[in-house]
């Protein structure tokens, strides 16, 4: 071979490279949130086989105050193989026997699925002031009458965010998944938060996916107008937001007491405070045993206390270390209590809240 037919054969292995190169694509989504809260999605899907630059969009979803409503192109894929809104679902196959978590034809070469917001499994996450519901799009492709498709699975996620103050059902109006309250307090004004960190606590986290028995790190925040001090009451985590159901394990308890770290929690422990209106803590990932649900829910009772320096049965944070308990705020003193039965008088004065956060969605590690 010469070197002008050498030139021409390198040639034409680096165009070869850059148009496989040019044909990888990856999925791309862009959130919008308007000034209510509520976040918009639209996700492009792109023809893999004819590499076009100009990006066009086959799922569309808007967010209402009680439903999630997308929109699919007939023409899915981008490449004229047009799918069947029989082979369009909204979560998981449990729920495609239902008719509203699978799409139907809405004409001109779209079809629809409109789905109240808890429904075909969608997943509720609290993170700060924020609602967010999730859900996969599942495109299933049929299979033909010789056994085979020539069209894999597709999964598209979706979600729609929502400020807590934002009304989104009037069901939720009824029975907060987000924050519960059982204080004096009315709907909507509560001084308190709970919120799950990063690993380094620098930020909130926005995924509500955890690995079985990494830690957990959460942070209670009280923002009211006078100077307080903040304490938790009880931790108890269950399978669902009602935080009376069973099975549920209660991890702090005794009006701080962190037993968890007593019961096998290497992980468990309050943090130093930084200041007096907010408090962090950590424990283990877990999963309930015998029970094939991987969701968490964790509802913790905090107040706020004018008792700014004076530690108490009923005001302390007691970490067990060593086979001890040792309090966060001060003398070690009034954790001996954590052994039996803490006193159960509060002041009148206490400012109290109950907050419900999750679900966490525990997976076994790879």
């Amino acid at each position: 071979m010469g070197f002008a037919d050498f030139s021409v054969v390198l040639l034409l292995i680096v165009s070869l490279v850059f148009s496989v190169s040019d044909a990888i694509r990856t999925l791309k989504e862009g959130p919008m949130i308007d000034a209510e809260g509520r976040e918009y999605k639209t996700v492009s899907l792109e023809d893999f086989s004819r590499p076009n630059p100009d990006i066009k969009t086959t799922v569309r979803l808007e967010c209402t105050e009680v439903s999630m409503i997308i929109f699919i192109q007939a023409n899915f894929y981008n490449n004229g193989r047009l799918v069947s809104p029989q082979e369009l679902f909204l979560g998981d196959a449990k729920y495609w026997k239902n008719k509203q978590c699978q799409a139907v034809d809405a004409g001109d070469g779209e079809y629809i699925i409109e789905a109240d917001l808890k429904d075909c499994g969608s997943k509720l996450m609290v993170t700060g002031n924020n609602l967010i519901y999730s859900n996969n799009l599942i495109l299933s492709p049929a299979v033909g009458s010789l056994g085979i498709t020539r069209a894999t699975e597709a999964v598209v996620p979706v979600s729609c965010r929502y400020k807590r103050v934002h009304s989104v059902s009037s069901t939720v109006q009824q029975q907060p998944l987000s924050v519960s309250i059982f204080s004096r307090l009315p709907m909507g004004s509560s001084p308190f938060s709970l919120r799950l960190k990063t690993d380094d606590w620098s930020g909130e986290k926005y995924s509500n996916t955890v690995y079985l028995g990494d830690p957990l790190h959460l942070e209670v925040l009280y923002t009211g107008l006078e100077q307080r001090k903040l304490f938790i009451n009880f931790c108890v985590a269950t399978l669902t937001p009602d935080s009376t159901s069973v099975p549920r394990y209660c991890f702090i308890e005794n009006y701080g007491c962190f037993v968890d770290a007593r019961d096998g929690g290497v992980n468990s422990v309050f943090k130093p405070r930084s200041t007096t209106s907010s408090l962090q803590f950590q424990f283990d990932a877990f999963l309930f045993q015998d029970d094939l649900r991987n969701t968490v829910f964790v509802t913790c009772e905090v107040k706020a206390t004018r008792q700014l320096w004076k530690s108490s049965p009923t005001n302390k944070f007691c970490n067990y270390i060593n086979s001890s308990w040792k309090n966060v705020d001060g003398p070690d003193g009034v954790c001996q209590c954590c052994n039996g039965i803490c006193s159960k008088w509060t002041s009148k004065d206490d400012v109290c809240d109950t907050l419900t956060l999750g679900p966490f969605i525990v997976i076994p590690r790879k």
